[in-house]
Formats: C-alpha cells, sequence, structure tokens
C-alpha cells in the first residue's frame, strides 16, 4: 500500500475528500513541530517535513517493529 493508497482510505472512511485528510495531516504536522523537543523535527530534509516524509518515516517505523 502507497501513501496515496492509505489517504484514499482515511478519505473514504471518514466521508470526506484526499484534499481535507492530507490539509488535516499538515495542519498535524506543523502543530507537533512548535515544539522543538518533538522528535518529528528530525524527519525530513526542511524545516516542516512534508506529510510524505512524515508517513514514510512512520512506514518505516512500523517495518521495522514488526521485524521483532
Amino acid at each position: 500500500m502507497n501513501f496515496n493508497d492509505i489517504l484514499k482510505d482515511i478519505a473514504k472512511k471518514n466521508g470526506v475528500s484526499e484534499a481535507e485528510v492530507r490539509r488535516e495531516i499538515e495542519k498535524s504536522i506543523q502543530e507537533a513541530c512548535k515544539d522543538p523537543k518533538n522528535p518529528i523535527n528530525k524527519i525530513g530534509k526542511g524545516r516542516v517535513p512534508t506529510t510524505e516524509e512524515v508517513m514514510e518515516h512512520v512506514l518505516k517505523e512500523v517495518a521495522k517493529s514488526q521485524m521483532n
């Protein structure tokens, strides 16, 4: 399952558009980044990580945890 499939699934389950899901995720990321001690600030290449960067990181962490 890729990122777009995840967005589609979340949107469908919640009766909203994919764009709305993306906006809500982006707002959550921006809010989390306000705390300089939050580990999310270490994700990505920019000041605020993109939705894709966060999702990629989360999926990698899930995969790691399933291997243990």
